[in-house]
């Protein structure tokens, strides 16, 4: 089964996300962005996590959207970063 990671923030691109994760992130669960690009999102001053905010099930795959964490839209708003 595969697992895929979606968000609707234009600034992550898909390919980040891991691709080798055996069990399904849950509701309420923080994923990392890959380690080769959490430099890049950290220079950008962009969070390098993001809570699942829902999971939908099919045959084949899982599909986590994911989302900002409360603290990390408040940390944004305190450095003066536009997250959205």
């Amino acid at each position: 089964m595969r697992i895929i990671f979606r968000t609707n923030v234009d600034k992550y691109q898909m390919n980040i996300w891991p691709t080798n994760l055996i069990m399904v992130p849950r509701i309420g669960e923080m994923v990392m962005v890959n380690k080769v690009y959490r430099d890049q999102y950290q220079r950008l001053r962009l969070p390098t996590r993001m809570v699942v905010s829902n999971v939908i099930w099919s045959e084949d795959e899982v599909v986590c959207e994911l989302w900002y964490h409360e603290n990390d839209i408040a940390m944004a708003e305190i450095s003066g970063v536009k997250l959205l």
